[in-house]
């Protein structure tokens, strides 16, 4: 059964935690600054939150 994509905020959590994850490895990779890698856990968190969000929207399916 397949389970239908993340709409609404709880794509916006994901595709802007992607952005910002990404964000922050490459400028810290670039500067080579590890204290950037905090802004790309931030990122990493948003889309934990918006996937655990629509995971409990479509009733705990993955």
């Amino acid at each position: 059964m397949t389970t239908p994509p993340p709409k609404g905020w709880t794509l916006a959590l994901v595709l802007v935690g992607v952005v910002i994850a990404l964000t922050g490895s490459i400028a810290a990779l670039v500067t080579g600054e590890r204290s950037l890698m905090g802004i790309a856990a931030t990122g990493f968190a948003a889309q934990v939150i918006g996937w655990a969000v629509h995971g409990r929207r479509n009733g705990g399916a993955a």
